[in-house]
């Protein structure tokens, strides 16, 4: 004999019954984190190339950093070259996007790093491109994931 009517079960039960609650948490996650990336993409909107306002901070003396002011000047509006040693971050408030370029070869023995050019974490809020061993030295310095392997 078949039974035609069974008592209603929560969603829940059923999918964790089936082996899917975790894949259906999973999906709604990605689902949501999808649209908030979409609305936050559609509410800011993006600034031309040749608008912005670049800080380009590390060893002024270095070739790199010339090539970089030459190259940058004839993409951005304004480009600026500041010493990464001594660099007071409050420089950075009049720029929309700040890349740090920090050689291993500059350490100067001192390695791990034990500060960062750019302040403490909490406070810096600009939007930073990491070049040569930065990504390392500021991973170390913040105490983020990366300062290792």
């Amino acid at each position: 004999m078949r039974v035609i009517w069974r008592p209603r079960r929560e969603k829940a039960e059923l999918a964790a019954e089936n082996g899917r609650g975790k894949v259906w948490s999973c999906a709604m996650k990605l689902r949501l984190t999808f649209l908030l990336a979409m609305l936050v993409v559609r509410l800011c909107p993006a600034v031309e190339l040749r608008d912005l306002k670049v800080l380009y901070v590390g060893n002024t003396k270095s070739p790199r950093a010339a090539d970089y002011k030459a190259f940058l000047s004839t993409n951005v509006a304004r480009v600026e070259v500041a010493a990464r040693v001594g660099f007071d971050p409050a420089k950075a408030s009049e720029f929309d996007v700040v890349l740090l370029d920090w050689s291993q070869a500059e350490s100067r023995g001192a390695f791990p790093p034990r500060q960062s050019p750019l302040g403490e974490r909490n406070a810096w809020t600009k939007p930073t491109v990491l070049l040569g061993s930065a990504g390392l030295h500021m991973a170390i310095v913040w105490d983020v994931k990366g300062g290792f392997g």
